[in-house]
């Protein structure tokens, strides 16, 4: 498009239509920028996040594939090392980027300190690429602040699942544990019965890790209550004094171990691609690694008392927001929806991607080249799936500071399950508490 044209206004729905219109491909069809051409003074949005190498070669596809279809210079920077810290320090010397990767640890400090735009008047427009209702439910609640404005969208997500090597499930004589999920006895008994039959190859069997992923998974996988009222109540739930007592018989009795008592550099994921841990708790992120490597692998939701449901679990979620302070907030909004949109998600999860969608309608980016197997369970799990509770963003300190403080009290060595949870529940009632 010529510099300096002005073409009408695109809803939505019509960008959408001419991305179905535009077939298959890695094409970034149905970009949804409302406002498509600038002039000089506004012709550029910037934005930043962590990546990785194969991820931001993709980023700078898509940034090319943007900029040639909207005429707006998308600018990307990759931000290395600690990235809260480094974007807080750009956000308090006007220096970060238009638009940008937000953690859970970082959105409540962003929303309090108002360094965020509300995204509400944007999603409302008929101009909006994107619309909440596009994205799984319990991605977007961590996003808003307490009387529900919300201030960022899912970027794409990760559910935590458990990965587990068929080759040793194989040497330990058990059945796979995603073949007993589909016969419908993925059950507390069935995964008890997996790791008592791994000890004897000399193989670890599972870990447990501190923070508020696996702690609210093992509870929420078997029906259990964490929040009434935004207060903690698992540690008085009958089934997660249960569940986490479990746990720790398996510490016992040295089936399941917790990752951070584990020597340095023997953490669960570089234990299980060593071929060393038959089950490891994890998102899709490990997806690449594991392509590289020779041993048969596949991956299954927690367990259930049911034995053949997927139940709710925690799903690791990045959110993009717009800087409060980006000289051109319009273009940033426009950014934001092209990237974190339906077919934002398609082309940049595709090709080996090592997210899961956010979004309903992307099956063929998690079953792609039918690895794993059980693939297609990862968008179930994200459907059913929460991010970071709101009852642990009324506080940044509770975004940064549970994990650290729950592994020092999981390296003391809880004694019973329910002195463990009065702890943990303690802190997220005060975080004075924290460490």
């Amino acid at each position: 498009m010529a510099q300096g044209s002005s073409p009408p206004t695109l809803s939505r729905r019509h960008l959408l239509g001419l991305g179905g219109a535009v077939g298959a491909g890695l094409t970034l069809s149905g970009c949804g920028v409302g406002r498509m051409m600038r002039g000089p003074e506004d012709n550029t949005v910037t934005w930043g996040s962590w990546a990785n190498p194969g991820e931001a070669k993709r980023f700078f596809e898509f940034n090319d594939q943007y900029t040639a279809q909207t005429g707006v210079n998308a600018v990307y920077q990759t931000v290395v090392g600690d990235y809260t810290a480094k974007v807080l320090t750009q956000l308090a010397g006007r220096a970060a980027p238009d638009a940008f990767y937000v953690n859970d640890a970082m959105m409540p400090t962003l929303i309090l300190e108002e360094q965020v735009i509300p995204l509400t008047d944007y999603l409302a427009s008929p101009d909006a690429a994107t619309a909440e209702e596009d994205y799984f439910p319990g991605l977007v609640d961590w996003c808003r602040n307490s009387e529900g404005e919300l201030y960022g969208l899912p970027v794409d997500c990760n559910p935590l699942v458990i990965w587990f090597n068929s080759d040793i499930m194989a040497e330990a004589g058990v059945d796979l544990p995603a073949d007993t999920f589909d016969n419908g006895g993925w059950t507390l008994d069935a995964l008890t019965d997996v790791l008592e039959a791994v000890k004897p190859t000399g193989k670890r069997g599972l870990t447990f890790e501190s923070g508020y992923g696996h702690l609210f998974s093992w509870i929420t996988t078997f029906g259990g209550t964490l929040f009434e009222d935004g207060r903690p109540v698992f540690q008085d739930d009958p089934v997660a004094i249960e569940t986490i007592g479990w746990i720790l018989e398996q510490f016992r009795a040295e089936t399941m171990f917790y990752g951070g008592s584990l020597p340095e550099g023997q953490g669960g994921e570089q234990l299980f691609q060593a071929q060393q841990l038959a089950c490891v708790v994890a998102g899709r992120w490990v997806l690449p690694n594991l392509r590289e490597l020779d041993f048969t692998y596949d991956m299954v939701p927690f367990p259930t008392k049911d034995g053949g449901v997927v139940m709710p679990a925690s799903v690791a979620c990045a959110a993009m927001s717009v800087n409060k302070r980006s000289v051109n907030p319009e273009a940033a909004l426009d950014f934001l929806g092209a990237f974190v949109n339906t077919e934002g998600q398609r082309f940049r999860l595709s090709g080996g991607g090592n997210a899961v969608p956010s979004v309903h309608g992307l099956e063929e980016v998690v079953t792609e080249g039918g690895v794993p197997a059980h693939g297609a369970l990862f968008l179930e799990c994200a459907e059913k799936g929460y991010a970071m509770p709101r009852e642990l963003l009324r506080d940044p300190r509770l975004a940064s500071r549970f994990s650290p403080s729950m592994d020092e009290v999981m390296k003391a060595g809880p004694t019973d399950a329910q002195t463990l949870l009065v702890q943990l529940s303690d802190m997220i009632a005060d975080p004075e508490r924290l460490s």
